[in-house]
């Protein structure tokens, strides 16, 4: 079960308003003790287990809140290349292994240590010692 809490920042605190909930309002210093009373409350109108209520916090803080969903996505975009850059430089490893590149030599050229290297490099069976 979801439950909805609209939040507004006051001065010394939250003032959190649960429509679904008889449109109960009640005021917190922080929105984590918000919710679990009004998963408590839930609990006890609806007969639904505390654990399966989630409690979805929609803050107003007008210019904030968007300025909150602008870094996150530039998060979730600075991971995506992340990963698209780790995938990168292992192929250009591999490619400068395959070329008969060493690791002290790989290492040079991209600016890391040879042990760094040694991680990027591809595992293959020619590079496996028994």
């Amino acid at each position: 079960m979801e439950i909805k809490a609209l939040c507004e920042r006051q001065d010394d605190g939250w003032l959190i308003a649960v429509p679904e909930l008889g449109n109960f309002k009640t005021t917190a210093k922080r929105l984590d003790k918000a919710t679990e009373q009004i998963k408590l409350l839930a609990e006890q109108t609806t007969g639904e287990s505390k654990c399966d209520i989630v409690v979805k916090v929609e803050a107003v803080m007008p210019g904030i809140i968007c300025d909150i969903e602008s870094a996150q996505a530039k998060m979730r975009e600075a991971t995506r290349l992340q990963e698209e850059a780790s995938n990168e430089i292992r192929d250009v490893v591999g490619r400068m292994r395959d070329r008969g590149l060493t690791m002290r030599d790989i290492a040079v050229l991209l600016g890391v240590t040879p042990q760094r290297v040694a991680q990027l490099a591809p595992c293959t069976e020619a590079s496996v010692v028994a």
